[in-house]
């Protein structure tokens, strides 16, 4: 980031720890930025009606002063500040990572138990199979939405190490990629690892649209045929 950019939010608080002490070090000799953050004291105000409780800002010191008064007021928020954009950041990567009309998804095992929020999560449009040749058995769920269809599969019987994926398949016969996860050596849904798998995906696709999920190996074994 360019220093001179960074007055704006060294006000804000939103620099992280190494990007603030590189701003304060070019802040001691640079006039420039010494009078950008004089002249920008005016967003203090605004910055009011975002502050925690307790921190106040009623009166605007300027020079040395009002720099001694931003490390005080700011050292509590950036941090937070920080995660947030840090959590951000990763939400927004998720989404984008996998490209196209195809989103990044969250694969987590279910405890035994399982809990209310991924029974909420799972899909009610469910469709089942499985494959007595691999042991392989899954439980596939959309809920269609205006940009394609949200998709919950809850896998089991499948033993690692493997890179496995979710494809999903059109009418005309093009596939997604819904989802890709790793399997450990003890497997998901099986004797060693009873839990079975869930993942949450998505694709660009209506669920009318979407004639058949396949579950797939990274070097292309077929484990599992889903149809809708």
């Amino acid at each position: 980031m360019n220093p001179h950019m960074d007055v704006g939010a060294y006000l804000l608080g939103v620099l992280d720890d190494d990007e603030m002490e590189r701003f304060e070090a070019h802040l001691v000799d640079c006039e420039l930025c010494g009078n950008e953050l004089d002249e920008l004291s005016g967003v203090v105000p605004v910055l009011e009606e975002l502050r925690v409780d307790g921190l106040g800002v009623a009166e605007m010191p300027s020079g040395d002063a009002m720099l001694d008064r931003l490390l005080v007021q700011v050292s509590g928020e950036r941090r937070a500040a920080h995660r947030r954009r840090r959590l951000i950041a990763i939400a927004a990567a998720a989404v984008l990572v996998m490209g196209g009309s195809t989103i990044a998804v969250l694969a987590a095992r279910d405890g035994g138990h399982g809990s209310a929020a991924a029974a909420q999560r799972f899909g009610t449009d469910q469709h089942t199979a499985s494959n007595p040749a691999t042991g392989v058995s899954a439980v596939v769920a959309l809920t269609d939405r205006g940009w394609g269809s949200v998709v919950d599969l809850r896998l089991s019987g499948v033993r690692g190490p493997l890179t496995c994926s979710l494809v999903a398949f059109a009418i005309d016969g093009n596939g997604q990629t819904v989802a890709t996860w790793s399997v450990p050596t003890e497997g998901y849904g099986t004797n060693t690892q009873p839990d079975p798998l869930t993942v949450h995906g998505a694709a660009g696709l209506h669920a009318s649209a979407i004639t058949r999920f396949e579950v797939r190996t990274e070097s292309g074994t077929l484990l599992l045929t889903v149809p809708t």
